[in-house]
């Protein structure tokens, strides 16, 4: 009887909070682990953006004051208090109203969605251009066989990919990438929390595949690793039967200057990635936030920049980074040549007792020659590797063009003359 007396009391409880607003402590009686990450995040001190000043100011208010929010966005359950970023800014209600889930939680789910326009609502404009930056294939002149971009939808850029298994899935879509970042470690994927690609609903690489929406945190705390979870050669070695290497930029910049301490701070994948600039109020100069990870070497050693790479390499650094790059371009087009030439001569050996061998070797080369490509930093993210890399590459496709020519191999026909020999031999020497 007192159990019953208790949970009459906590629904009458849960309905008095909902006749005056649907807030965060309404969610908190079922949902409390949200509501405690939540209740330290950005967004639950949205109203205290600014030094308060937010509150003030009608454009900020659009993205800062719950009320104001809804309203703009065409909502019609708009509560006049003045609350911060709640739940029901990024859950919109079921159809019959927020009361309905209390009564019947299973029934009727307030929404729950994987897309960046919800996040782009308020993460816009030359204040906060987030959604402008990350939406790339929108843009009139993107290119999906030249530029790739997180808001490339798989379904369209590789529509293979659906008839493929869920590994695929980890990093192509952002319903695989939330259960694959679940484990920190890189490779540590649980391919058994990974849906199957006709279960997808978001094919583009979204805010909250890196960000968990209720702190507005990284999903992993390290950004290198963050990325490394998708940017990996998945184990590639060069085995002698592995002649391409696919996205290796964590086994690139595991051992780097930026990871060993080397350098003075430890970087990860965003310092140089999203190079980042706040909104000029005097020129109006729109912010950049970084979220087309392109590498801009010009934003990134401005005195603009927030990144801070400025104070100590100043502007200067973009022609050593330029420079360097250069070296790296050249040596591939020199392997491309090379690469010609050893393919001839792999040819030419075919057939041939030292063939196998050669085989190995060339495959060798070109796991070394696709790594440096594939990384896409010519060198800047691992200088040291990447010239072993292509040290070894020009090694082993010398290796083909200079190797001896060897007895051939004798072929089946070869093979049945010898024992067609060997037989009319013995017949001789029966009837002898």
């Amino acid at each position: 009887m007192l159990k019953q007396i208790c949970i009459a009391l906590a629904v009458l409880m849960i309905f008095a909070a909902t006749a005056v607003a649907w807030q965060p402590e309404t969610c908190k009686s079922c949902h409390l682990e949200q509501y405690e990450i939540w209740n330290s995040s950005a967004h639950a001190d949205s109203l205290k953006a600014a030094g308060g000043s937010v509150v003030d100011i009608e454009s900020c208010t659009e993205c800062h004051v719950e009320s104001s929010i809804k309203e703009t966005w065409g909502r019609e359950d708009v509560e006049t208090t003045i609350e911060p970023i709640t739940c029901e800014v990024c859950h919109l209600p079921p159809e019959v109203g927020y009361d309905a889930h209390l009564n019947a939680p299973s029934d009727h789910l307030p929404e729950v969605t994987l897309s960046a326009e919800l996040c782009g609502n308020c993460h816009r404009d030359s204040h906060h251009p987030v959604i402008e930056e990350w939406n790339e294939f929108d843009s009139s002149g993107f290119n999906m066989t030249a530029t790739a971009s997180h808001s490339e939808p798989t379904d369209i850029a590789e529509p293979y990919i659906l008839g493929m298994d869920n590994e695929c899935v980890a990093c192509k879509a952002t319903d695989g990438a939330i259960p694959n970042l679940a484990d920190p470690e890189v490779f540590g994927l649980n391919l058994d929390e990974v849906p199957e690609p006709a279960e997808v609903s978001e094919w583009r690489i979204t805010c909250v595949a890196c960000h968990e929406p209720h702190s507005a945190d990284y999903r992993i705390e390290d950004d290198a690793q963050l990325c490394g979870n998708c940017h990996n050669s998945e184990h590639a070695i060069p085995d002698g039967m592995t002649p391409a290497v696919r996205h290796p930029q964590w086994e690139m910049y595991n051992g780097s200057i930026y990871d060993t301490g080397i350098h003075p701070g430890d970087l990860g994948c965003s310092d140089c990635h999203m190079a980042a600039r706040e909104y000029n109020d005097t020129t109006q100069e729109a912010a950049i936030t970084g979220h087309t990870f392109d590498f801009d070497p010009e934003l990134l050693f401005s005195s603009t920049s927030s990144n801070g790479c400025y104070d100590c390499h100043q502007e200067g650094f973009i022609v050593v980074v330029e420079a360097k790059q250069e070296i790296v371009t050249e040596r591939l087009d020199e392997l491309a040549t090379l690469k010609t030439n050893a393919t001839v001569s792999l040819e030419e050996l075919n057939g041939t007792s030292g063939y196998d061998a050669a085989l190995e070797d060339y495959n060798n080369a070109l796991f070394y020659m696709t790594a440096v490509e594939s990384d896409g930093s010519h060198g800047i993210h691992n200088m040291e590797k990447v010239k072993e890399y292509l040290d070894n590459s020009e090694e082993l496709f010398n290796a083909v063009i200079t190797r001896p020519e060897t007895v051939a191999q004798p072929g089946f026909e070869a093979i049945l003359g010898v024992i067609g020999l060997f037989a009319v031999l013995w017949i001789v020497k029966k009837r002898e």
